[in-house]
């Protein structure tokens, strides 16, 4: 799923489960909506992105807004241009930093851009042979501060969203969390490929800023130092222009001349060759090996982009919002409370060969810890933790040799109801009563199993449901 799938199932869904009660989004237009997308085929993330994106060009004609939330998370490109804006001028900065018409050769500001960058390049070469050894990699923190700048963006727009709508403010707050969650790794590949790209555009500026000066102003080149003589002078300069020379073909002064480019005695020399090395030199240690990580972050990004990571939370929602649309029920689970009692492993096995003939497709089965008698308000508190916030059928299991009661049974399959209804809207309840138990003792065609299978059906039916009976047992 690419980024922006991504993105779209994200607001889509913090807006359907922010809005249990369906006044944003109604019920018909969310099965409507998983329907057609289901008839237009493809696999799981297909058609929940196709289903996304339908509901969001709804949703967008009558709150704006969301439109300009996914847009928003989706990045905001002037930040990338704000930074290489700033770093030319940084750049351009440096080139005038003295004020003067002399340029230091072995000084300021050249030496010192050299030095830190080269101190990234080798932090960042041992940040990464750390990562591979614990496995994961801890970005800076510049970085990290723009991809939450991004998010704050979001979040500040939900906020806003919030005097308006408080719906949809919740909605928008509870997309912002779980979006920052899912393309963090996303947002802090951008973020280093723009301060890349923002470092290289300061040697860039410097370089501008020195040619610049240098057509207006005679500018001198020369050195001078407190604790370094000609010779250690020269060797520092052989060093550091070294590159800069093989590149361009032009050569380094000798130990003789450059003592006589030392200011202290009257020298210096026309500084056009020092330009040229000093451009050359920013060229080879800051602007290309800065360009050449700003490519593999973009490779980063592209990937990241192309394929998301995938939430864990994806195939439950899948089941959540296919789980009523004829065809996909396959993909969903079956929760099964039994109250009561605790049906045997067989007449698990039995349950699952039965229900079929209720829901229409053959689904795992769920089952969970009995509910006892006075249990069912401490049931239905955790009723979404329990399993019913992502089971597609929910199957409260009864015995027949129970008799039905408003204050335990009814509490329980009220409750039920309710919760799914409000809830998920789309889940099946089946409510199911096991004869065998009674019919055993009662014997099989017993008038009083009767008596009891109607008293059931009555129960249940009274609470708009309705009660379907099943032998379990041997």
């Amino acid at each position: 799923m690419r980024e922006e799938e991504l993105r779209t199932v994200l607001l889509v869904k913090a807006v359907e489960e922010a809005d249990s009660a369906g006044r944003i989004v109604p019920p018909a237009d969310r099965v409507a909506a998983a329907r057609e997308a289901k008839r237009q085929g493809g696999d799981d993330d297909k058609i929940l992105v196709a289903r996304a994106r339908a509901l969001l060009a709804q949703l967008s004609v009558r709150h704006p807004v969301l439109q300009g939330v996914h847009g928003l998370a989706g990045g905001a490109s002037w930040t990338a241009w704000v930074i290489v804006a700033l770093g030319l001028l940084v750049g351009v900065a440096l080139s005038a930093l003295d004020g003067t018409r002399r340029i230091n050769i072995i000084a300021f500001p050249l030496l010192a851009l050299v030095a830190w960058n080269l101190l990234v390049y080798v932090s960042l070469v041992v940040r990464a042979l750390a990562a591979r050894r614990a496995g994961t990699l801890r970005h800076r923190l510049l970085p990290r501060v723009l991809a939450e700048a991004s998010g704050r963006a979001v979040a500040a727009l939900a906020t806003r969203s919030r005097a308006f709508d408080a719906l949809l403010g919740e909605a928008l707050a509870r997309f912002t969390r779980e979006w920052l969650e899912a393309s963090k790794p996303l947002l802090l590949a951008r973020a280093v490929r723009a301060f890349h790209v923002g470092a290289a555009a300061v040697g860039v500026g410097l370089i501008a800023g020195l040619y610049l000066r240098g057509i207006g102003l005679d500018y001198q080149a020369g050195w001078s130092s407190t604790f370094l003589d000609a010779t250690q002078a020269h060797r520092v300069a052989s060093i550091v222009y070294a590159p800069a020379s093989w590149a361009s073909g032009i050569a380094l002064p000798d130990a003789a001349r450059f003592e006589a480019l030392r200011w202290e005695g009257g020298g210096g020399e026309g500084a056009a060759r020092w330009i040229h090395l000093l451009a050359v030199t920013a060229l080879i240690f800051v602007v290309v090996p800065r360009l050449l990580l700003a490519l593999f972050a973009t490779f980063s990004v592209m990937r990241l982009q192309a394929r998301a990571p995938r939430p864990a939370w994806l195939p439950a929602y899948f089941r959540s919002v296919f789980g009523s649309v004829v065809g996909s029920i396959e993909r969903g689970v079956a929760l099964v409370a039994p109250y009561g009692y605790e049906p045997d492993p067989q007449a698990l096995e039995r349950l699952r060969a039965w229900l079929p003939e209720v829901v229409g497709a053959s689904l795992p089965v769920d089952l969970r810890a009995s509910v006892s008698h006075g249990g069912e308000d401490a049931f239905l508190e955790s009723f979404a933790d329990r399993g019913g916030g992502i089971a597609d059928v929910v199957v409260v299991l009864f015995n027949m040799a129970s008799t039905p009661e408003d204050e335990n049974h009814g509490v329980l399959l009220a409750g039920a109801r309710d919760r799914l209804a409000r809830d998920r809207p789309q889940a099946q309840l089946v409510v199911a009563v096991d004869e065998s138990p009674y019919a055993a003792r009662m014997g099989e065609d017993s008038a009083r199993v009767a008596e009891r299978r109607e008293a059931w059906r009555t129960f249940v039916a009274a609470r708009g449901l309705e009660a379907r009976f099943v032998k379990l047992g041997a």
